[in-house]
Formats: structure tokens, C-alpha cells, sequence
């Protein structure tokens, strides 16, 4: 099965969002920091199955939602995120992404959703035709607020769908996952729950090689969950519990190449290229297995030459880089 990585815009964020779990960062932080920003990728991912045809992996963001103020009126996202929060060229909204491959939003005929945050969600609108699957705690979460705050699924982003498939993970244990779910009876998709970032965050493990994790990890590095963490607000127990799944997820399955939603590493950008016909080729293969023996030891430990660090903008602005 082809997979085919959609690159749709980008978000700005917080260093300490990314990065700053195991050093104090918190909500407050996540909130006011102000000139400590990074811009990093949001990708959705098409499978070409052979038999249920295409089906999205997340839909990144709108065009609606990078007019921000309008978009959000009335809401804590108004007040709370940034109003240039988004960046979206034309050419990489979700209807530009699927014509490269000859689609358009109407052929779609599945979506994962890995969890309902908004850079997530986004392209849904143009969806509703579409059964929507999920994990089922993600889905019953969905009218939960964060610190009574930040509700885990803003209503217009979502209010095209009516044919919701909340996932129970009944099927059998993987790696170090108790359970899965076979979404398409073929073993060619199977979901995997990583709570943590959200309450039902799920996994998608692809042919057996690929496990797209949305945001339950926003790059590689953070594989390294005892020297590289996201802020939580949520349950930081289950988020280092979902990682620690994945670790064994690794060890059982050594071919396996994990592919975040949002990573900037080195590695995230030769993947995501390498992946461009929808087929890694060995030689790329080869490489992001040298790549993660170059960053992690056998207890998957960090090399400390590869810890993430923020490089200020040589002139002064609000948005720098990561080594």
C-alpha cells in the first residue's frame, strides 16, 4: 500500500511546548512565552488501500482557520492562541495535496482521526461524506474542556460529520500494546492507543512498517522519554506510558519507522521526501535506521549531541529555530 505524506501548512509553537516537559514548562508557559516560537510542519497522510481505496491519516488545517480571529469568535481559542498561529500557502491546503495524486476530498473514503486538536481536523469540513474512525475515548472526551478552558473538539471544525467509528481496542496485543483494532480486516491498518496528549490520541501502524503517531509524539527525538518531553496537560502518566509502548512497538517489529505529524528534524524531512512516490526506498530505509542508532542508545537514551536546543532568530524576532 502506498503512503503518501501530505504536507498541509504549518504552526508556529512554543519551544517549551515541544520541548520543555522535562524542564518546568507548563500551561502558563505554553500560554505567555512569547519569544521562544519554532515553525513546524502539519502532515496528514494518504493511503492508496488496494481495496477500500483512499483514506486519510488526520486533515490538517483550513484555509477558514488561518483567519483566526473570525474562525475562533466567541471562543478561548480567540484569546489563547496567536492570530498567526497558522500558515497555509494555496498550494498546500488538503484539496491541493490530494490533486497531486489525482483525488478530491469526495474520493476519500475512510479518515483516522489520530485526535481531535485542530491542526488535526481541520480539512473535516470538506469530509462529511466520509466515515470518520476514532479512538472511542478521544470520541466520548470530545465536549471536555482543558482546565475548563480549551474544548478538546471545537464544534465548527467538526460539524460536517455525521458517521462517527469510535475505535475499542479489542483486537489482539502488539509489541507492547494490549490490545488494537484491524479497521480494515486486512492487517493492512491497524490503530493502537497512545492516550496521553488526549485522552483517546491513537497510533496508526501502516502494512506492518510505518506507525504514524499524530501528536502522541511530535518528532523522533521524543521517542527518548526519559531526555526529550512535550509539556502535558493532560495525563503526562499515560502520555511516557504510550512512548514506552511504542519503544516495545520498536524492539518487536525492527524494520519499524515511526512518523510524527509535526517533526523537524533531519530525519522527519528526508522521510517525509523519501516517501514523496508514496514507497521508501531501501537506500532511505537504511539511512533512517542509521539515523536513529546515531540518536538513541538500546534503552533508547538520547545522544547528547542530538538534544533539541532553540536558536534564537539572528535578528531578533519572536520565532527562532531547533538545532
Amino acid at each position: 500500500m502506498k503512503i503518501h505524506p501530505l504536507g498541509i501548512g504549518r504552526t508556529k509553537v512554543p519551544f517549551g511546548q515541544f520541548y520543555g516537559g522535562l524542564a518546568g514548562a507548563d500551561f502558563d508557559e505554553f500560554v505567555t512565552d512569547k519569544d521562544h516560537f519554532i515553525w513546524v510542519p502539519i502532515h496528514a497522510y494518504l493511503l492508496e488501500h488496494p481495496v477500500c481505496g483512499p483514506i486519510l491519516v488526520d486533515t490538517g488545517i483550513s484555509p477558514e482557520q488561518t483567519e483566526h480571529v473570525e474562525y475562533y469568535r466567541g471562543s478561548i481559542m480567540e484569546h489563547v492562541m496567536d492570530v498567526d498561529e497558522y500558515d497555509l500557502p494555496a498550494d498546500q491546503t488538503l484539496t491541493a495535496q490530494l490533486a497531486r495524486f489525482g483525488h478530491t476530498p469526495q474520493d476519500i473514503s475512510a479518515v483516522i482521526v489520530t485526535h481531535f486538536h485542530e491542526d488535526h481536523v481541520g480539512g473535516l469540513n470538506l469530509l462529511g461524506h466520509a466515515p470518520v474512525h476514532l479512538g472511542a475515548d478521544e470520541y466520548a472526551a470530545r465536549g471536555e474542556k482543558a482546565f475548563g478552558l480549551v474544548p478538546l473538539a471545537f464544534p465548527p471544525s467538526i460539524e460536517s460529520i455525521t458517521d462517527w467509528r469510535p475505535i475499542e481496542f479489542t483486537g489482539p496485543a502488539l509489541g507492547g500494546f494490549d490490545g488494537s483494532a484491524d479497521l480494515f480486516g486486512d492487517g493492512s491498518v491497524i490503530a493502537l492507543p497512545t492516550p496521553g496528549h488526549s485522552p483517546g490520541s491513537t497510533s496508526v501502524l501502516v502494512d506492518h512498517r510505518f506507525l504514524l503517531t499524530g501528536d502522541a509524539m511530535y518528532t523522533v527525538r521524543h521517542l527518548a522519554v526519559d531526555d526529550v518531553r512535550a509539556i502535558q496537560i493532560g495525563r503526562e502518566d499515560h502520555y511516557v506510558d504510550s512512548i514506552r509502548r511504542i519503544q516495545w512497538l520498536r524492539r518487536a517489529i525492527p524494520d519499524l519507522l515511526v512518523v510524527p505529524a509535526h517533526d523537524d528534524t533531519e530525519y522527519g524531512v528526508r522521510l517525509t521526501a523519501g516517501l514523496a512516490t508514496g514507497e521508501l526506498s531501501d537506500q532511505d530505509a537504511r539511512w533512517a535506521k542509521d539515523w536513529e542508532r546515531d540518536t538513541f542508545d538500546e534503552a533508547v537514551r538520547l545522544n547528547p549531541a542530538r538534544r533539541p536546543r532553540f536558536i534564537p532568530d539572528p535578528d531578533g524576532g519572536p520565532v527562532g529555530a531547533v538545532s
